[in-house]
């Protein structure tokens, strides 16, 4: 049967379009389809005979210089396969009949159903005999095991003698941040740590377990009921490769510790595809790699939901950022010597047709796992711009206001240049424009975020270190960047006054600060006692509830008009602390 089926390859971020390709594809009556999965990732693709397939879909790939690399690799394999574009609308300028006249066409996901997708597939698939496939080599040559490509027809083979559900478990594991070890010590020394996580996970299997090495760093176990429970077997395993990673891995002259994340499936149904199996897996690993450390996560059918729930709030943010949805409030920032609002933190806000007004905490962390957060942190930064231009126009020429920007923007390559290009067209000078990026962005991303940084400085954009005290980095490095500013996480202020530990620390934030030559924001200060002790210990500026909640762009022109805002609030406090000192 399936000699006889159109061979057909789906090129997407997440498994969700897998699942819904593959129910349309299971509507459509007297043809047999064989579906077969690719996330968007080029190292996947190089695996991948891309020719023996007679169509590809190309689904969710939102990052454009991954879909530039795929691309170039379908180029580099020659591989003139007809290619079906998945999209939320037809992009502008696009001719749809020229396109269906050529050998591509696409298809809006609104309307999509199994009798477009079919049109399509009959247009396009090959109806001639296929030549007979090459052989394909059945190793990986780094590490000796079974390739991908094995893997699959080794998995198929299995599925296909299982007579019972949860007979058949998958366990994939990836390594979680492989690539900042090539980046620090080279291509030579990761090879070699591939190496020696390969020979861990297969010493902590039963001698008839076998691992394959399916990606660049992602390997796969499959698990049979050959010596009693499935799901015991695969728990056994993982707890062994778990505490087998605990060990530090000799590299390049270095101790390296690692860290996986893994995801298992089991055959719910006796049918079950290899791709769907894959598929299930992967979402699991994809949850467990959330949390630090080596996690593992069993696949049910709630990740499923929550998966496709996840996919229609990526469609809705792209369809908010065109449609001009996002809006940004501003929370004050009160310099306690100055007495008086010298700038503001921009907080996005969604204004959701349905849902009413969204906290960031409602979108994101979709829109970073999706890459959105990169058009959506480029919106940001210039209304930003533009309400600046608006203040100075008020008279309000010296008012900061500070921007959040997440570790993906600094994946961008074009990020320094985009914001430079930004700053020049709204003639924003030295000064007036702050970036807030928290530790762990400085962590995840490193020189890369040390040099952009260096770059944005010179732009004459302040920079702020978000959060601080909940993080790994050190004064030392710190000292090496061009941070002018600290803000102590509110979850210190928030108890110093109510606990001694918190408030030393606070202390040696601000001391330590100082010596350095910079400023230090406290953020969460919602009691007058709170603020009292920040005066006292000298903190430069104070943001939180205690003065004003984030507000509409109009509401902090207000505030920045009432001369007598910050009297009102802390009077009584400032003439306390300058008392006593």
């Amino acid at each position: 049967m399936w000699g006889r089926a159109v061979r057909i390859l789906l090129i997407a971020e997440q498994d969700v379009e897998f699942r819904m390709v593959g129910d349309l594809l299971k509507g459509i009556q007297g043809e047999v389809y064989q579906l077969s999965w690719c996330q968007a990732d080029v190292s996947v693709l190089e695996s991948t005979a891309v020719s023996r397939f007679q169509l590809v879909i190309w689904g969710s790939v939102s990052d454009p210089h991954i879909a530039r690399d795929i691309l170039t690799e379908l180029g580099r394999q020659q591989a003139n396969v007809p290619i079906v574009m998945l999209v939320d609308e037809a992009p502008a300028h696009v001719d749809l009949e020229a396109a269906r006249r050529g050998e591509s066409d696409i298809l809006l996901r609104t309307g999509l159903d199994s009798q477009v997708l079919q049109r399509a597939i009959r247009r396009f698939a090959r109806k001639s005999v296929d030549p007979q496939p090459a052989e394909f080599p059945t190793a990986d040559p780094l590490t000796g095991l079974s390739n991908r490509q094995d893997f699959r027809e080794q998995l198929a083979r299995i599925l296909d003698n299982a007579e019972t559900p949860e007979s058949v478990g998958l366990l994939l594991v990836d390594v979680d941040q492989f690539k900042k070890v090539n980046a620090s010590y080279g291509q030579g020394a990761g090879d070699a740590l591939i190496q020696l996580i390969a020979e861990r996970i297969r010493s902590c299997l039963s001698a008839h377990q076998r691992v394959a090495r399916i990606g660049g760093n992602e390997f796969a176990v499959v698990f049979q009921n050959v010596m009693g429970s499935v799901e015991s077997e695969c728990r056994v395993s993982i707890e062994r490769i778990i505490q087998s990673m605990s060990r530090p891995f000799p590299v390049a002259q270095h101790a390296i510790r690692m860290n996986v994340s893994m995801g298992i499936a089991m055959n719910k149904e006796t049918d079950v595809t290899v791709d769907a199996m894959l598929a299930n897996a992967d979402m699991a690993m994809r949850i467990a790699k959330r949390e630090k450390g080596c996690n593992y996560q069993f696949y049910t059918s709630d990740m499923t939901d929550a998966a496709q729930t996840i996919l229609k709030l990526e469609a809705e943010i792209r369809r908010g950022i065109r449609s001009e949805e996002f809006e940004l409030h501003y929370q004050p920032r009160i310099d306690i010597k100055q007495n008086r609002i010298v700038g503001a933190e921009c907080l996005v806000r969604w204004r959701h047709p349905t849902r009413g007004l969204l906290a960031p905490s409602h979108f994101i962390a979709v829109a970073e796992e999706s890459g959105l957060i990169v058009p959506l942190g480029y919106w940001i930064i210039h209304h930003a711009c533009k309400d600046l231009n608006e203040l100075a126009t008020k008279g309000h020429h010296d008012v900061q206001l500070a921007v959040n920007v997440s570790f993906k923007q600094f994946q961008d390559k074009n990020f320094v240049q985009t914001v430079a290009n930004i700053l020049s067209k709204q003639g924003i000078t030295a000064g007036r424009l702050e970036f807030e990026l928290t530790e762990t962005t400085m962590m995840i991303e490193g020189q890369a975020v040390d040099q952009s940084l260096r770059k944005l400085s010179e732009l004459g954009i302040d920079i702020s270190l978000d959060d601080f005290g909940t993080g790994y980095s050190s004064f030392a490095h710190i000292q090496r960047l061009p941070i002018s500013i600290l803000k102590i996480d509110r979850s210190f202020v928030s108890s110093v006054t109510t606990n001694e530990d918190d408030a030393t620390i606070v202390k040696a934030i601000i001391n330590l600060a100082h010596s350095l030559s910079m400023q230090v924001i406290a953020e969460g200060a919602e009691t007058a006692e709170q603020v009292e002790f920040l005066c006292l210990n000298k903190c430069d500026q104070v943001q939180g509830y205690f003065f004003s909640k984030p507000v509409i762009f109009d509401t902090l022109k207000k505030l920045l008009g009432q001369e007598d805002f910050v009297d009102r609030h802390i009077q009584s406090i400032l003439a306390k602390s300058r008392a006593l000192t």
